[in-house]
């Protein structure tokens, strides 16, 4: 009993350390090395979107390997979708938008993820994290298409028109393709 106050007060004095230490002792402001300097009309990319494609003349160039990009798709989906195969697609009805799409399977039926990315002005297009994702699921049909409407997609088609094959259009608020694992 005579060594409990000695512990509260060694608990307290502990806690009062671990408080004063986490705040921050320096005030916001400019560091000693100065503030960036901004290149006026400069466009940057946010540190958080993915660079994915350039588009010249000529070629479509992926900027990030489409062997990546089908990993992260199947991460993406988590279910046992197998993508396979990687494309970028304008939107019809719309200049300059672009969506990134994951085609696959999950056990036998077809599956789809589309995003859209967004242009950086020199014909290089970037996914954010924020991009919504529009994910398909067959039933029953070989396979599905997604619908556009001035430029997004609004709904889905099945390629067969045979009794009770569907295609089931998810949308969803953002995507973790690329997040730190």
């Amino acid at each position: 009993m005579r060594y409990l106050p000695r512990v509260l007060g060694l608990g307290l004095l502990s806690l009062l350390i671990a408080m004063l230490m986490s705040c921050e002792s320096t005030k916001p402001g400019k560091s000693e090395f100065g503030s960036p300097t901004r290149i006026k009309g400069e466009a940057i990319a946010k540190p958080e979107s993915r660079q994915i494609v350039h588009f010249t003349d000529t070629t479509t160039e992926y900027k990030t390997p489409r062997n990546e990009l089908a990993q992260a798709f199947i991460r993406q989906f988590g279910d046992g979708t197998v993508v396979d195969k990687i494309q970028v697609r304008k939107a019809p009805g719309a200049s300059g938008s672009y969506y990134l799409i994951g085609l696959g399977l999950r056990n036998g039926m077809f599956r789809a993820m589309a995003l859209p990315l967004n242009g950086g002005g020199d014909n290089t297009y970037y996914l954010r994290p924020s991009a919504e994702r529009y994910i398909l699921t067959s039933v029953g049909c070989p396979a599905c298409f997604f619908n556009f409407e001035n430029g997004r997609i609004v709904g889905t088609s099945c390629s067969e028109n045979s009794g009770g094959s569907h295609c089931d259009l998810k949308i969803e608020a953002a995507n973790e393709l690329f997040a730190a694992q």
